[in-house]
């Protein structure tokens, strides 16, 4: 068990009134600097209000709150494994892995939101109502009337209230690893090794300011402040089964360094195969006045007969409710992004001429055998006036990942 730091760049406090204030000095040359720091600013800098700007500095804005005492982020590893040597240079392991994580940062959620049991209101939510803040706050919150949406608002005198970086983010992981290693002897070398398993959370945000190769998490919230738990599914970037083969191999023929042997010698044979599956289809939009996701008909979307114009079934996605959230997953729990195959395969010359000296030739081929790896499909739904999916894009498949490619180098070390 450990307990990790959560401290990144987005944890810094919200700077509001304390760290956006610039101070700009005169300068009337611009090819010479305005002043030398030796002798002291030309004027006194301007310095940040922070509380000065008293409780009501940001009345009828959005503004944000840290969390003043979180949970304190926990992790909890635990791993078994069974390895077993065969003969004299093959060895077999086979192991299982947990990972536990609690109270790590979270997507933020609304504070301020709408109790949900007023969404049975509908409409009535945008009618304009008497304002009990009127002229007491700045800005359209203060005015005359406002929303009977935002007069239900715990703080009706504020817009959103951004609770940033909540720790309230867990996952849990469990995997199952194979490998089997052949150690370098009579110039071949293999590694196998398979991972399969499922990684399940809820809105853990990535501690980077860039999205995943794959395909961006979702940290947010449809329901933030009344149902987390809604938003528990499969990672989405969780990868099921992934299968890697490697092989090095020394050609056992002009071994010598001297005549024709150097010339028909030194060369090598590598390859590395990549299978997996793939990723779980991150479905959203929706269209009223609340959910930013459809609601599922209850029949899995997942298609045998897939194709680049339809990979899944896109009939089974309906537009909620008016003033209602929608019913699905963060990801779909059956369906997902085309696999991939690839295989790598190199050849490598070398021609030492002297203990000093040695000319390397490399062939590189990237995904030799030319294998299709499809690209995600479209996974934004779009509803008509029946509720249905209208977009001709919704479930296609339109892009792949790069066909082969070779290349050939020539380098001499020393």
């Amino acid at each position: 068990m450990m307990y990790p730091s959560q401290m990144w760049r987005e944890n810094y406090n919200n700077a509001n009134g304390f760290a956006q204030t610039v101070t700009s000095y005169p300068q009337a040359d611009p090819n010479r600097a305005a002043f030398l720091l030796r002798q002291g600013f030309p004027s006194a800098p301007i310095p940040p209000q922070g509380r000065a700007l008293g409780a009501a500095a940001f009345l009828g804005q959005n503004v944000a709150y840290d969390e003043t005492d979180g949970n304190i982020p926990r992790i909890q590893q635990f791993t078994v494994s069974l390895q077993q040597q065969v003969w004299t240079n093959w060895l077999f392991e086979a192991s299982y892995a947990g990972n536990l994580g609690r109270g790590l940062t979270a997507g933020s959620y609304d504070l301020n939101q709408l109790d949900p049991q007023n969404l049975a209101l509908g409409q009535a939510l945008q009618q304009q109502v008497p304002n009990p803040n009127a002229g007491r706050v700045p800005g359209a919150l203060g005015g005359a009337t406002i929303s009977r949406e935002q007069s239900l608002r715990p703080f009706p005198h504020f817009n959103a209230i951004t609770v940033r970086n909540p720790r309230l983010g867990s996952y849990n992981s469990h995997l199952v690893l194979l490998s089997a290693e052949k150690r370098l002897s009579r110039g071949f070398a293999m590694l196998f090794s398979f991972t399969g398993g499922k990684i399940i959370n809820d809105s853990i945000a990535t501690p980077v300011n860039f999205g995943p190769i794959e395909q961006a998490s979702v940290v947010g919230y449809q329901n933030g402040k009344f149902d987390r738990a809604a938003e528990r599914s499969v990672d989405p970037s969780d990868v099921a089964k992934r299968a890697t083969v490697s092989l090095v191999y020394e050609l056992p023929f002009g071994n010598g360094q001297q005549g024709w042997h150097r010339l028909i010698g030194g060369w090598q044979i590598n390859t590395i195969g990549i299978m997996q599956t793939g990723i779980p289809l991150l479905v959203s939009g929706a269209n009223n006045q609340c959910a930013t996701c459809p609601n599922s008909t209850g029949q899995s979307a997942r298609l045998d007969d897939r194709t680049v114009r339809r990979w899944f079934d896109t009939t089974q996605f309906v537009n909620p409710t008016p003033f209602t959230f929608g019913n699905l997953g963060r990801v779909l729990p059956d369906a997902r992004t085309p696999g991939t195959v690839n295989r790598d395969l190199s050849f490598i010359k070398n021609t030492r001429f002297t203990e000093r000296f040695n000319l390397q030739f490399r062939t590189e081929m990237f995904n030799f055998m030319n294998h299709v790896n499809l690209g995600a499909p479209a996974t934004g739904f779009v509803p008509g006036p029946n509720g249905l999916n209208q977009s001709g894009t919704f479930g296609v498949i339109t892009s792949a990942r790069d066909a082969r490619t070779i290349q050939m180098s020539l380098k001499l070390m020393f």
